[in-house]
């Protein structure tokens, strides 16, 4: 636990822990709310995220920080992400009565350091390109506006026939990321999703190695969510194998179909240009972007195939 004082009463910062869920469900509500309606949103007001949800992410090491001002009081949270060498700063957020006063700045750098400590050499998260004042932010803590990731969405035809196999726990999935990237270990993205009951991972191996794997999300992240689609949440296919991508993603269309999805959502680099023409012409579109900030551009890789999304 460490106390900081910006000028006012003293704010503490400490690592989360079980109890602090209900005040930062409530928090994470209420500030992606009031965001939502700055930024045009309209319609029904958010729900809270699933309790399913927030209890896999806060049981996983390094889990994130919350702030508290004053002091016994959590005002704000950052969950984060550990996966070998990269670190991902997933959601975060200020209740909205106590935002302005320089907690938001103090939660984000606690995250960062606490993906340092972690011994992540890549740092990095994702934000909305039309937020200027998170990318001055953030860009002030040392991340630096990468390229935008495109979040494609769509039914590519379904294999006739699929290959992939369900995994098991092994380690196929650090084998093949950390080919793409040196060090890193997407396994704890697999293994919340497993704990969360929410989706299922599959692998592909060619002459019986692990060329790819895809992190699928089918369940919704908030009460009374509607999941229609799969969520690509992390994949990637090592370069040997990448002819056989277009396969894979026809695979997983039929995978979507068997658990009764419509179809997918695959988070793309814009820097891979193949990789999203080869995913516009099996019939997505892009339907959303978000802006990838980072302390390396080691993740955007034009000729690799590797995705990842929000981590929570």
């Amino acid at each position: 636990m460490s106390v900081f004082s910006s000028g006012g009463p003293p704010y503490t910062i400490r690592p989360m822990c079980l109890d602090d869920l209900p005040t930062v469900r409530e928090i994470d509500r209420d500030a992606f709310e009031q965001a939502r309606r700055q930024f045009g949103g309209s319609g029904r007001v958010l729900r809270l995220r699933t309790l399913e949800n927030m209890q896999a992410a806060v049981q996983r090491p390094h889990s994130g920080v919350v702030v508290e001002w004053p002091p016994g009081r959590v005002a704000g949270y950052c969950f984060t992400h550990v996966w070998g060498s990269v670190g991902w700063l997933g959601t975060l957020g200020v209740t909205p009565r106590k935002q302005g006063v320089g907690l938001g700045r103090a939660v984000t750098a606690a995250g960062l350091d606490l993906l340092h400590e972690s011994g992540c050499q890549i740092r990095a998260l994702e934000t909305m390109p039309e937020n200027g004042k998170n990318i001055a932010l953030y860009t002030r803590l040392g991340l630096r506006p990468g390229h935008l990731t495109l979040l494609c969405q769509g039914s590519p035809t379904p294999a006739a026939t699929t290959h992939f196999e369900l995994w098991e726990g092994d380690d196929s999935l650090r084998r093949i990321a950390s080919q793409i990237v040196p060090g890193m270990d997407p396994t704890p993205a697999a293994i919340w999703l497993e704990h969360e009951g929410a989706g299922d991972t599959l692998v592909w191996r060619e002459d019986g190695a692990p060329v790819a794997f895809a992190v699928l999300r089918s369940a919704p992240r908030r009460l009374d969510g509607a999941q229609s689609y799969l969520t690509v949440e992390a994949a990637a296919c090592l370069p040997q194998a990448a002819s056989h991508w277009p396969r894979y993603l026809h695979e997983m269309q039929t995978f979507a179909q068997r658990r009764v999805k419509l179809g997918i959502v695959m988070p793309i680099n814009a820097a891979q240009i193949d990789l999203l023409r080869d995913t516009l012409d099996a019939g997505m579109r892009v339907v959303h972007t978000r802006v990838r900030m980072a302390t390396s551009a080691a993740l955007d890789q034009p000729g690799a195939i590797l995705m990842m999304t929000l981590a929570m």
